[in-house]
Formats: structure tokens, sequence, C-alpha cells
């Protein structure tokens, strides 16, 4: 019986060892941007980031979910003046 312990604790130690270093937290290294939300300026949606338009206004890099939003919001920032 003392055995079988044994076995089933080398078993369980040799389990969490492989998912510790092989585990889904390497995927999330390699691409980190993945999964990070931007929130568009104009109508306040957030957006993946590798999905958003991205653009540059006075300096500042901005990220709209389509265009139209990115023309709106231009077009607000060209009136504002």
């Amino acid at each position: 019986m003392a055995r079988f312990a044994l076995i089933a604790l080398g078993i369980l130690i040799l389990f969490f060892l492989f998912r510790w270093a092989f585990g889904s937290s390497s995927q999330k290294a390699e691409n980190p941007d993945a999964t990070e939300m931007v929130k568009d300026p104009n109508c306040r949606m957030y957006v993946p980031k590798p999905e958003a338009i991205r653009t540059t206004i006075q300096g500042d890099e901005l990220f709209f979910c389509s265009e139209k939003c990115a023309e709106e919001y231009k077009n607000k920032q060209a009136s504002a003046r």
C-alpha cells in the first residue's frame, strides 16, 4: 500500500511540474497584445488592439474601431479648433 501511495505522489508531482514547465502561460508570453483591448476615443467602444485602426493625430497614437470613427474623430478635432 505504501508503494502505491509513493507512486501516486510521484505521478502527481510530475504532472504539476509538466504543467508548470509547458503550461498555457508560455503562449501568453509569446503574444502579449493578443488580449489587450483599446478604447476608441470617438464611440468609446473597446476593440482588440491587433484589430484596431491605428492613427496618429497631433503626435498621439490613437486606436479606432473603424475608419468611420477615425474620420469622425478627425472632423470633430478640426472643427474644435
